[in-house]
């Protein structure tokens, strides 16, 4: 796979996402057409499937620009049998909290008012029980003994190492906090309780130091769509301070097709979470939050309420 040593924030790929009118045997075709491409990966979002490609620089005279396309996409655009092609820009996608530790559940426990009345919801019923939540972050330490029971270890899956192992480079990670908070087990003698107890979590891997395209954030947030995912979990998004980045042409469209075919019980939750670090910083700058086909939640750090897991 292409990486450079240092990501820079919308930097060019070697990796080619093609959508052609004739997917059957198109692989096979499309590399004995097109030379110095290696066929790498087929996914589908919606009713459109999508053809991943690498180029392989040992078979060419020259590198790939990090700051242009390839001149040979457009030579690309011209097959007949291809009906998008884009070559892949990489992003840096950041977690969008930095808690440490949580001293006590202050936010749960009605310490503050007003509360949020989670044990009104709880002594209704309402605590996950058969709801389905994907976590999209860094990492997800599946075997972690206040999350074990809760954890879907079948259908997890790492992006960034193209694999179906979560766990995250270090023992703690953001994306474990986030699942802790939801779905953490209640009454076992361990650190917390999750707001949705009984709910089961999916680590879907998507935060790393290669950063992130966009065929690689449509695949995650339409991951396991068909086997019932209720919920997509994104505590995370673009650098601060850069404007309204906003998602790109397959995001979006995963995102649309994830409130359009979601699970039978209820199209798909896109949940984006925000952390608003002081006054002057304001969480719908972010075109992710700001998107039609999401929930935008945020936090006002104005005490301490980070949590240890």
């Amino acid at each position: 796979m292409y990486y450079s040593t240092q990501v820079f924030d919308g930097e060019f790929t070697g990796r080619v996402v093609i959508n052609t009118t004739n997917s059957e045997g198109f692989s096979d075709r499309f590399t004995k057409k097109h030379a110095g491409y290696i066929f790498q990966r087929r996914f589908q979002i919606g009713r459109h499937e999508y053809f991943v490609f690498e180029i392989n620089e040992t078979q060419r005279t020259r590198k790939i620009s990090k700051q242009t396309e390839d001149s040979d996409i457009k030579n690309l655009k011209l097959d007949l049998e291809v009906d998008f092609v884009k070559q892949e820009k990489r992003f840096l996608r950041v977690p969008k909290t930095a808690d440490t530790e949580w001293s006590n559940l202050w936010h749960l426990n009605d310490a503050v008012s007003p509360s949020m009345k989670v044990n009104e919801a709880w002594n209704a019923g309402f605590n996950g029980n058969g709801i389905k939540i994907a976590i999209l972050d860094d990492g997800l330490q599946t075997d972690h003994t206040d999350l074990n029971s809760n954890v879907d270890t079948v259908n997890d899956y790492d992006y960034q190492s193209t694999d179906d192992d979560p766990t995250p480079d270090v023992g703690s990670s953001h994306g474990t906090k986030v699942a802790g908070f939801i779905a953490a087990e209640k009454d076992n003698n361990e650190c917390t309780v999750g707001v949705a107890y009984e709910s089961t979590v999916i680590g879907v891997r998507i935060l790393g130091t290669s950063g992130l395209t966009d065929s690689q954030e449509a695949q995650a947030l339409n991951h396991h769509l068909n086997g019932g995912v209720d919920i997509y979990s994104n505590s995370w998004g673009p650098t601060d301070g850069y404007g309204f980045s906003e998602p790109d042409t397959l995001t979006k469209s995963a995102l649309q097709d994830g409130i359009t075919n979601g699970s039978v019980r209820q199209k798909a939750l896109f949940i984006h979470g925000q952390q608003v670090m002081e006054t002057r910083d304001n969480c719908n700058g972010d075109g992710y939050v700001n998107s039609i086909y999401t929930i935008g939640v945020t936090k006002c750090r104005r005490r301490k309420e980070c949590m240890v897991l």
